[in-house]
């Protein structure tokens, strides 16, 4: 039993730490979009990372992959950005921003995302049975992430329609219902990690700022966009600042991805204190079990002694009846069979005795 909860605390912690790196590539793919878009010159330097971030990930699966079952997941994924780089981002004519977005959601939704899925579902993380540390993971895996995405989305969609400098009517919508999935997504989020916290009050200093800060940026982001560009008519478009739209999107993803690294560290500290519980309850467990088994050492070899001494007498007794000492009776007052016995080699030894003397006054 102890081996197979063993087996699944290992699981879970590794699914943790394939996570983290996965983290980091979805944030920087994100911010790589969003700046490319904009011609940002922070593009260059985040393709570069993003080449360090696979790295990472391509190490933590070398060691996790084959338990956690996402090498196929992770080779489609650094496939499809080594296509990706190659067909639209070194390709001007490819290079539209409607392109750049289907690439980049393509590569997020069904690559990325799933990656992270998979890597929570077969390390057991998603079915974690206690409140607090289920739903920080339920953060960590899901909530955030898609919410990270709606965030990406909106901001990029913006950046296309300032870029085109269409007032179209269905592209507003689109980002008007991100928007509208933008609000209960974080509330879901706020509502799972009150709950956390209400199960668990040590974690009341870590989460409550990050979740206070994220909702402040998200309001102030969903209401920058709709003033700048839901709102924006025909004319508006030329007038609406291309950086400030950028920078505020960008601030508000690193805003979700900070209230999505102190939903880790509070995973981490969770999952931490749930190994050192079990370590010590098996070290409880295992230190009972010696003791009952060294009562039962102790149990046995003192009916072994109280077998074996009494039993030792008789066939003292026995050797002298045979030497003709018939004057020494074996001395056990005992009720059980060896009492029985002793009686017995008492009384054949008064028999012979009484023969010995019927003998010599003959």
């Amino acid at each position: 039993m102890f081996q197979n909860l063993k087996i699944g605390r290992k699981l879970v912690l590794q699914g943790v730490g394939y996570i983290k790196p996965v983290r980091q590539l979805l944030h920087d793919m994100q911010k790589h979009q969003v700046a490319f878009l904009s011609g940002a010159a922070e593009a260059a330097a985040l393709e570069n990372q993003i080449v360090e971030d696979l790295r990472s990930i391509q190490e933590v699966d070398a060691r996790y992959g084959k338990e956690l079952k996402t090498t196929h997941g992770l080779a489609g994924l650094t496939e499809k950005w080594a296509s990706t780089k190659s067909l639209i981002l070194r390709n001007s004519s490819s290079s539209k921003p409607e392109n750049i977005n289907l690439m980049s959601d393509d590569i997020v939704g069904k690559s990325i995302l799933p990656l992270i899925i998979q890597a929570g579902n077969t390390s057991n993380l998603s079915l974690d049975p206690d409140p607090d540390s289920y739903y920080a993971m339920d953060t960590v895996i899901t909530k955030l992430p898609e919410l990270g995405q709606m965030i990406e989305q909106a901001t990029a969609h913006s950046i296309e329609l300032i870029l085109t400098r269409e007032n179209s009517e269905s592209k507003k919508q689109l980002i008007s219902f991100i928007l509208a999935r933008i609000e209960p997504a974080l509330e879901t989020i706020n509502n799972g990690l009150q709950t956390a916290l209400n199960e668990n009050p040590s974690l009341r200093g870590k989460l409550p700022a990050p979740i206070r800060t994220h909702i402040e940026a998200v309001k102030a982001f969903d209401d920058m966009l709709r003033r700048q560009v839901l709102d924006a008519g025909p004319s508006d478009f030329a007038k609406v600042d291309l950086k400030s739209v950028t920078a505020n999107g960008l601030k508000t993803l690193d805003s979700n991805y900070a209230l999505y690294d102190a939903s880790v560290g509070v995973l981490d500290d969770l999952l931490a204190n749930r190994v050192g519980r079990f370590n010590q309850r098996r070290a409880f467990s295992l230190l009972i079990a010696g003791i009952s088994i060294l009562i039962t050492l102790l149990f046995i070899a003192s009916i072994g002694r109280s077998i074996s001494k009494p039993l030792a007498e008789l066939t003292e007794v026995t050797d002298r009846i045979n030497k003709g000492d018939l004057g020494t009776p074996a001395d056990i007052d005992r009720h059980d069979e060896i009492g029985q016995l002793a009686g017995a080699i008492n009384r054949l030894q008064k028999t012979l005795r009484g023969d010995s003397k019927m003998k010599a006054a003959a």
